[in-house]
């Protein structure tokens, strides 16, 4: 091995679906960012051929389709030339199909590494520029701090949070959610992408700031998930939301104890149930 690198999740504190490009179809978005301190571990080793390996998921994806590989691809496109050959393994922590962004995250850090490591000299807007071309949420994971993302993603403002005074418990259902298949309830529910949640002026940590449009209709279509919501705000979440298309939760709370109530109580039923704050990637 001759590097090892860490990608880490994301959570969508407000995000709000505005609309969609009528050439390609993708949605325009609205959304809070931040990275959070749950991270996968990429180990890195030279190697006579590219292969990518993931542990910690059932799906056995080929190298040719994990998102590493489109990654290591486009750099090679952009760069104009062959890179070395690399053997990746991805020790997974963030799950998949969560909202948490694990492997848009994992494509960014694997990107950064290759600039530094085969010494390529690219700015930060490059990276952000070959990222784009890889997936939609991999530019905000190169700048790697919170942010405003817009458009279809590719809108990046970096923003200070500010302070929240609360503690925050990620559970994660273990519901696989589909992020087409979401978006494809969402235009049959609202084909105007008319929801009633607002883009906040002035972000604060208020209720009515914490919103996502997707969760009324993933909620419908996956009711495990709404029952896990439910039984956090019994548990005393002060604020429980989705992130991204789901089915990752996020608990608020007012207190430490109940924070830490909330881990030990969900621990015994799901794997991913931990405190969490925000961070930023390295």
């Amino acid at each position: 091995m001759i590097s090892q690198v860490y990608s880490p999740a994301k959570i969508n504190i407000f995000l709000k679906i505005e609309g969609r490009e009528s050439e390609s179809g993708m949605h325009f978005i609205n959304s809070l960012f931040a990275p959070i301190d749950l991270f996968d571990t990429i180990d890195i080793a030279e190697s006579g051929s590219f292969s990518v390996v993931t542990e910690g998921i059932s799906e056995n994806i080929p190298t040719e389709k994990n998102i590493i590989f489109k990654a290591y691809s486009a750099l090679q496109s952009y760069v104009g030339k062959e890179l070395p050959k690399f053997e990746v393994i991805i020790r997974k922590t963030i799950p998949s199909g969560a909202g948490l962004g694990g492997g848009s995250s994992n494509a960014a850090a694997f990107l950064k590494f290759l600039n530094e490591y085969c010494k390529l000299n690219l700015s930060l807007t490059q990276l952000v520029e070959i990222a784009s071309k890889v997936g939609s949420d991999v530019p905000f994971f190169i700048l790697g701090k919170p942010a405003i993302v817009s458009g279809t993603g590719d809108k990046i403002e970096t923003v200070e949070l500010p302070e929240s005074g609360k503690f925050f418990v990620l559970v994660n259902p273990e519901i696989h959610v589909d992020t087409k298949l979401a978006y494809s309830l969402f235009d049959k529910t609202y084909p105007d992408c008319g929801t009633s949640n607002r883009v906040p002026e002035n972000f604060s940590w208020k209720k009515e700031h914490i919103f996502n449009d997707f969760e009324e209709i993933v909620f419908a279509e996956f009711p495990g998930i709404a029952k896990v919501k439910t039984e956090l705000e019994l548990a005393g979440a002060s604020k429980v939301f989705m992130s991204g298309s789901g089915s990752t939760l996020i608990a608020m709370t007012k207190s430490e104890e109940t924070a830490q109530k909330i881990v030990a109580e969900f621990s015994k039923r799901f794997k991913t149930v931990r405190r969490i704050t925000t961070t930023t990637c390295k």
